[in-house]
């Protein structure tokens, strides 16, 4: 998506013949083939888990700490697993979009018409509200060791990302 904004804003006469359907198909091909990869890594993960109590979740959905927290089996190895592995994730795909948006600012700032740099803002201002909104709530919840944080305020922060 912030490669899409990123050659509409800086190189928008070579849109057509960058933003082809084979390039648009290839990006979201890697993006389902990483998602299924790292979905299975991490089904792999949880299917390790043993649970002999209380099978409710108090959750809206079945995350990782409300099942973490309702095992019976030992896992702090796989707190610390998932920290590492979902900050990859999380911060990652944030530090991705994070440099494309760099390349945007570079060209709005260099943009000679002021009516233009202000149309470009106002294309992006709503994207980025989103990325902070999702990514503040995942980093929250999933790029920290979330061990000691109480299920009620996972699922405050929870809410808001779903919502």
């Amino acid at each position: 998506m912030s490669f899409d904004r990123y050659v509409a804003i800086c190189q928008p006469l070579h849109y057509a013949a960058i933003m082809k359907q084979q390039l648009c198909s290839h990006l979201v091909s890697a993006g389902w083939v990483l998602g299924f990869t790292l979905s299975s890594y991490h089904l792999v993960l949880l299917s390790k888990l043993t649970f002999c109590g209380p099978n409710k979740i108090q959750h809206f959905f079945c995350d990782n700490s409300p099942l973490f927290k309702l095992s019976c089996s030992d896992t702090s190895l796989l707190w610390k697993i998932d920290f590492v592995f979902l900050s990859f994730v999380v911060l990652g795909s944030l530090c991705l979009i994070l440099v494309s948006y760099m390349g945007i600012f570079h060209c709005i700032l260099h943009m000679p018409a002021a009516s233009g740099r202000k149309k470009a803002f106002a294309t992006c201002s709503s994207h980025l509200t989103n990325l902070a909104i999702a990514y503040g709530t995942c980093i929250v919840l999933y790029a920290r060791p979330s061990e000691e944080v109480s299920l009620e305020t996972n699922t405050i922060v929870a809410l808001l990302n779903t919502v």
